[in-house]
């Protein structure tokens, strides 16, 4: 039973290990970058997003954790100058699960794809279309938030009680 406040489900993506189809190690544009909090990318500040050395439809980000996570929702943000833009897209779960991930605002704004609560241990992003024009494909950030009641209800105490201990 909860009393007072609930807790409000933080982005666990930070504390992943990220990895990724390519990216652009001479300009700093690394996998790493989609999760450092920073939803920003070219042409304000290009060393904040990930992006892939000529990537476009088939590149992915990944996000694993040494314990399952349990996640209702995925915030995008697309690498926000005119050019590269990611048009589909679809997360994949460890547990096998999918869900659609439509257009990507190309303007860099923020994206909320929810779903039905689920226990995994990896979340990869694939890109399945992007605009024309598309030279690296990339993301100026990704967030990846669950809901501590959900936890519970999907999860069992198990996974409640080890996230628990790791805060």
């Amino acid at each position: 039973e909860v009393h007072g406040t609930p807790e409000v489900a933080e982005n666990v993506a930070g504390s992943a290990v990220v990895s990724a189809s390519s990216h652009n190690t001479s300009t700093g544009q690394t996998a790493a970058k989609a999760v450092d909090g920073v939803a920003e990318g070219w042409p304000g500040d290009f060393s904040r997003e990930w992006a892939t050395v000529g990537g476009g439809v088939g590149s992915w980000l990944q996000l694993a954790w040494a314990a399952p996570q349990v996640v209702d929702r995925v915030v995008v943000f697309d690498r926000p100058n005119p050019t590269d833009g990611v048009t589909s897209g679809v997360l994949r779960f460890s547990d096998g699960s999918s869900v659609a991930v439509p257009a990507l605002p190309n303007d860099g704004s923020r994206l909320e794809v929810s779903f039905s609560a689920r226990a995994t241990s990896s979340v990869r992003f694939e890109v399945t279309g992007v605009r024309a024009g598309t030279g690296n494909v990339g993301l100026a950030e990704i967030e990846v938030h669950g809901t501590p009641e959900v936890a519970e209800n999907v999860a069992g105490s198990a996974v409640v009680s080890s996230m628990m201990l790791m805060t």
